[in-house]
């Protein structure tokens, strides 16, 4: 069992630095640390969690237990840390890649939100709650960051630096965007019976909201800014009423 679980952590040791080497031409000591290279090293650090949990699955031990749920935390202070705040071109300015869909954006976000959220899944019932919660809520977050910055790359193109500014219009679609992305999250709390991912979405539609009320609102005048009242409080209202569909849906499952 140790033999096996050291073979797995050291094939993935390998792969690091086999993509450390690739990345800067040979030489693995050298060359500033990208996101896309970090991006790739949090991959790997899920995936050796999930490696960890299937192992510890198959031949229960306190070391794989506790040693899948370390590297699990590992790599959600990598996405936290790096991928949020030191690495984010959104503060860096990095190239985002030419490409629409198949870019840094999809490889640093999307990619790690998808591996984090099926490890929470996957982990539910074999680790404990606030370990599943914790990858939930970064899944949602990296899923969170993907979308908006998706948008600013629609709006500012290949280099999204914070300091180009932000347009009248690109501010309005956040808005929407956090509305959707509440909602979908609301869906998914109710259909996985997640408490967090509610409490996400609240948190979520709460900001959207505020944000509206404060800024989006303060530009429009008069009979622009009555509808633009009129139109947030209907889809409040229409949010409300979908959560209570969820729930007498689930209700009726469960029942």
């Amino acid at each position: 069992l140790a033999m096996e679980a050291a073979a797995a952590l050291f094939a993935l040791l390998t792969l690091a630095i086999l993509v450390r080497h690739a990345m800067h031409g040979g030489v693995i000591d050298t060359g500033a640390m990208t996101l896309a290279e970090q991006s790739i090293y949090t991959l790997i650090a899920i995936g050796a969690g999930a490696i960890l949990v299937a192992i510890d699955m198959r031949s229960p031990s306190s070391v794989l237990r506790y040693g899948s749920m370390a590297i699990g935390v590992i790599s959600v202070g990598f996405i936290v840390i790096r991928h949020f705040v030191v690495l984010n071109p959104l503060f860096t300015d990095e190239s985002t890649g030419r490409i629409p869909v198949f870019n840094l954006l999809f490889l640093a976000y999307l990619l790690p939100a998808v591996a984090a959220g099926g490890l929470a899944l996957y982990a539910r019932d074999k680790r404990p709650k606030w370990y599943a919660q914790m990858l939930a809520v970064v899944a949602a977050a990296l899923a969170f960051a993907y979308a908006t910055l998706s948008v600013r790359r629609l709006f500012k193109g290949e280099f999204i630096g914070l300091w180009s500014g932000l347009g009248q219009l690109e501010t309005y679609t956040y808005s929407a965007l956090w509305l959707v992305i509440g909602v979908a999250l609301l869906s998914a709390g109710v259909w996985l019976k997640s408490q967090v991912l509610r409490i996400a979405s609240a948190a979520l539609i709460a900001i959207a909201v505020l944000k509206v009320f404060i800024f989006d609102m303060s530009e429009l005048e008069g009979v622009l800014r009555a509808l633009s009242f009129i139109g947030l409080g209907a889809v409040l209202i229409g949010i409300g009423l979908f959560y209570q569909r969820l729930l007498t849906r689930a209700a009726k499952e469960n029942g």
